[in-house]
């Protein structure tokens, strides 16, 4: 299971719920989260134990979102998921996977 808290979790889902709004909604105002909104392509989900990469691990979910939205999140939001202690990685153009930033001895969080 993840070492990331549950609230690291949303947190991240808020942020990309934000970052998602422009371009999601007419208002700019971040979109909605959930199920419902997701399988509609309206907005993101969160799956705190999804699967696909062979290990439960949380991800942000979101298909017919735009295009390449998983990647570009990914890079313009990198500092501040570093801000909540997540990395995260594209796993395919609709899942963006969070893991936590593992700070060793001597090292600097990138």
């Amino acid at each position: 299971m993840s070492a990331l808290s549950f609230s690291q979790q949303v947190d991240a889902l808020d942020l990309v719920a934000a970052w998602l709004g422009p371009w999601l909604r007419d208002d700019g105002m971040p979109c909605p989260v959930g199920d419902k909104p997701a399988v509609r392509g309206l907005g993101p989900t969160l799956r705190s134990a999804w699967d696909w990469p062979d290990t439960p691990t949380p991800t942000i979910i979101l298909e017919g979102g735009p295009d390449g939205w998983t990647y570009r999140v990914s890079e313009q939001l990198r500092d501040r998921f570093a801000e909540i202690g997540i990395h995260t990685e594209p796993w395919s153009s609709y899942a963006l996977c969070l893991y936590p930033i593992r700070v060793t001895e001597g090292s600097v969080p990138s």
